[in-house]
């Protein structure tokens, strides 16, 4: 059994909603928080929240467009519609500072039992837009945050400002870029440029490429590739296992 809910978490800029499900009989636990994509907080991330909540977890889906007007918008769930741009705009100008910012609130806010569980050792996982946040965030916090995966994660490479993919060669914990083949938001030459960086930081780095489109852990979309979805549950899974603390019961 679960639990579900919605609480604010105080940032610099303002109160930052985060769903949370955790399972009902623990009271310390360890914690994944999740990275949404641009199209934000709905309820195909909410039941990813619950799949980690039924494998023992605390999940997290902090809202990051919450500095914006709105926070969500209609994904594109047919090949080829196009996406809007407000949508675009909202995830360019949600910066990884911003992100890591809201990250140490939020660890803050876990360990202190605000989810009704109290925290200790945390993973990050992104999807889409999200997975350069989840990157940013272990990055940043690498005493709390003990693993990490990026999921078909766009917008890993910049040319201007800070790039993500410089964050990379630094990594002192595992993480894991899973590359989509098809996918415009970080092409062959990005994901040669962060294999790269990968090197640098050593064997705690991993890289895996699959024949699927951008997209394809979401099964309302028309990305959504199965078995490719189901292998990277099992890696995250058997990650967050391995490198994060035992819950404890009630």
């Amino acid at each position: 059994m679960h639990l579900d809910g919605t609480r604010n978490v105080e940032t610099r800029d303002g109160n930052m909603p985060v769903f949370f499900s955790r399972p009902d009989n623990v009271s310390v636990t360890s914690s994944v928080i999740l990275y949404m994509d641009v199209f934000g907080p709905r309820e195909e991330l909410f039941d990813f929240c619950r799949r980690f909540a039924a494998n023992g977890y605390l999940a997290l889906l902090p809202s990051l467009f919450y500095r914006r007007d709105r926070e969500s918008y209609p994904p594109a769930n047919a090949k080829g519609e196009p996406v809007d741009s407000a949508a675009f705009a909202a995830g360019r100008e949600t910066t990884i500072a911003m992100s890591a910012a809201d990250t140490g609130a939020l660890i803050e806010a876990a360990k202190a039992g605000v989810f009704g569980a109290s925290a200790t050792g945390f993973g990050s996982i992104g999807y889409c837009m999200g997975g350069r946040h989840a990157l940013s965030a272990l990055a940043s916090y690498p005493s709390d945050i003990l693993a990490g995966l990026s999921l078909h994660g766009g917008q890993l490479v910049k040319d201007e400002g800070p790039s993500p993919h410089e964050l990379i060669a630094a990594l002192d914990r595992p993480f894991h870029f899973a590359f989509a083949e098809d996918d415009r938001t970080c092409p062959p030459e990005h994901q040669a440029l962060i294999e790269r960086e990968a090197a640098k930081a050593g064997p705690h780095v991993t890289i895996a490429h699959h024949a699927a489109a951008h997209g394809w852990s979401f099964p309302t979309r028309w990305s959504f590739d199965e078995a490719v979805s189901e292998a990277n549950w099992q890696m995250a899974l058997e990650m967050f296992a391995t490198h994060l603390p035992r819950t404890a019961p009630l």
